[in-house]
C-alpha cells in the first residue's frame, strides 16, 4: 500500500497516527496538511482549525464525505486560497484509494 508522508517532517505517517487539517476562516479554505497527530508530541500538526482523522479518510465513505464537504463549501462561496496544499493531500489520498481498489479487484 501507498505510504503517507508527513507534510511537516517528511517522515512516514501510519494511518492511525495521521490527521488531515486545514484552516477555514471567513470565506476561504487554506493550508491543507497531512501530518502526524498533535497528540504524538511530534510538533508536526499546524495550528489549523479544521481536521479529519486520516484513518477515516482512507475508508471509501470517509473519502467521499471529505470530497462532499469540499464541494459544499465551494457551493457556499468559499474560496480555496492555496490549491497546491489541497492538491498535495489529495494526491496521497488518491494513491491510497487507487491501490485499495486494485487490491479488491484482484481478489
Amino acid at each position: 500500500m501507498a505510504r503517507f508522508i508527513c507534510d511537516t517532517c517528511g517522515q512516514e505517517v501510519q494511518v492511525i497516527d495521521g490527521v488531515v487539517s486545514w484552516t477555514r476562516e471567513e470565506k476561504e479554505l487554506r493550508n491543507f496538511k497531512l501530518t502526524h497527530k498533535e497528540s504524538l508530541g511530534t510538533g508536526c500538526q499546524p495550528d489549523n482549525n479544521r481536521y479529519r482523522e486520516l484513518y477515516t479518510l482512507t475508508l471509501a465513505s470517509g473519502f467521499m464525505e471529505f470530497v462532499q464537504y469540499l464541494l459544499e463549501r465551494w457551493a457556499d462561496g468559499l474560496v480555496l486560497r492555496d490549491p497546491e496544499t489541497l492538491r498535495s493531500v489529495m494526491r496521497q489520498l488518491n494513491l491510497h484509494m487507487h491501490e485499495k481498489l486494485l487490491m479488491l479487484v484482484e481478489e
